[in-house]
């Protein structure tokens, strides 16, 4: 009833549909895979900061502003005072002689006695208990870095792993470390209760 012509355009148009579906299909997956959605998530702070200028060029360590990540449970946030330890010194202009933007904007939080509401990028379900200094080196072997990325070369911080249970997992059951316990056969508890409180 059609020409071959017709029915070798309606094969190749066939094909390409199954191939678009196949490749759309896998794409649509992955990027809404729950793992794969908090991947990359960088919210807006209220005071813009440099990490790459702050812990990158000028070196300073994540303890000197997350001062609670070796004692507690939480990292902590940096306070107003903390910030101005030295920017009640340290004022950044711009080429016409203003003060940047997150120097000004601090400055009008420490004039008003205002905290800092900082956004969280790495935020854990409420029904997850975790424990900072419990993550911290010497204790685990592990460095900021490793969960958080190489936040000294990021302008704004953003999420470069999931924290989803199953990357937590994954760390957990590698093999234990040199000296451990004969009894001890994962890096780090894998029972529920250890995370699930």
């Amino acid at each position: 009833m059609f020409s071959k012509k017709f029915d070798r355009r309606m094969r190749l148009a066939g094909a390409v549909f199954l191939v678009a579906l196949a490749f759309g299909g896998s794409f649509g997956t992955y990027t809404l895979w729950p793992a794969n959605l908090e991947r990359g998530y960088q919210p807006a702070q209220p005071i813009e900061f440099s990490h790459a200028l702050m812990a990158g060029k000028h070196k300073i360590e994540c303890v000197y502003c997350h001062s609670t990540v070796e004692t507690g449970a939480h990292a902590g946030m940096p306070d107003v005072a903390t910030c101005m330890k030295c920017h009640s010194q340290i004022q950044t202009k711009d080429s016409r002689g203003d003060l940047k933007p997150g120097i000004a904007s601090l400055l009008q939080h420490w004039a008003e006695k205002k905290p800092i509401e900082w956004e969280k990028v790495h935020d854990l379900a409420d029904f997850v208990y975790f424990d900072h200094s419990r993550h911290m080196a010497p204790k685990s072997g592990l460095e900021c870095a490793d969960c958080h990325g190489d936040v000294a070369n990021m302008e704004r911080v953003w999420r470069v792993n999931s924290l989803k249970m199953g990357w937590c997992l994954d760390c957990h059951m590698e093999p234990p470390p040199e000296g451990s316990p004969a009894d001890q056969l994962t890096r780090a508890p894998i029972n529920c209760s250890t995370c699930h409180r």
